[in-house]
């Protein structure tokens, strides 16, 4: 079984093709332009700055645009963008990441240079814990914050969904079953 080693640097892991748009992007142009680099998301900027400020994905034009019966070329990337932007440093780990998406409860980092840096590239959930089961990392076997594991009675808490579980091979199973194989 493939495992990402969880020192390595995240920077490492990121995926450097990414592209930026300005927040007054259209939806439907935007989601032309992923389709065209198959890119799951994209950073959005201030009008004629290319500092990000936000991000959408795939699911926020499902849900926020097509759920709510809102057309593509009626809405644009500001309105519907996931802002303050988080960010991690490069040098941090593939740990680190894991758990700053675990706290934040998102499954998407913009990786920088430094703190305030310039943005080097994206780094997805999927991409560190990798997105076939035969492939994947046990997420049971990370080595939990102690606030995942409830007062020491082996409860432990599923990063994606917050579904509890008392030991890691039903953890696995249900990671591998409804947020791998689905995703």
């Amino acid at each position: 079984m493939y495992r990402v080693p969880l020192s390595e640097k995240i920077g490492d892991l990121a995926d450097k093709h990414f592209v930026t748009l300005e927040e007054d992007t259209l939806v439907g142009v935007a989601a032309r332009i992923m389709r065209d680099n198959d890119l799951s998301c994209v950073l959005v900027s201030r009008k004629k700055s290319n500092d990000p400020i936000g991000i959408v994905t795939e699911r926020d034009m499902l849900y926020r645009v097509l759920a709510e019966n809102k057309g593509p070329y009626k809405v644009d990337l500001g309105s519907i963008m996931s802002s303050p932007l988080i960010t991690i440093n490069s040098n941090f780990s593939a740990s680190d990441a894991i758990s700053v998406m675990r706290s934040k409860n998102i499954r998407r980092l913009a990786v920088q240079q430094m703190k305030g840096g310039q943005i080097t590239g994206i780094v997805t959930l999927m991409s560190v814990v990798g997105n076939i089961p035969s492939q994947s990392i046990e997420l049971a076997e990370l080595q939990l914050p102690e606030d995942l594991v409830a007062g020491g009675r082996g409860i432990i808490s599923c990063p994606y969904c917050n579904s509890t579980f008392e030991c890691k091979n039903d953890i696995t199973r249900h990671i591998d079953e409804c947020h791998i194989l689905n995703s």
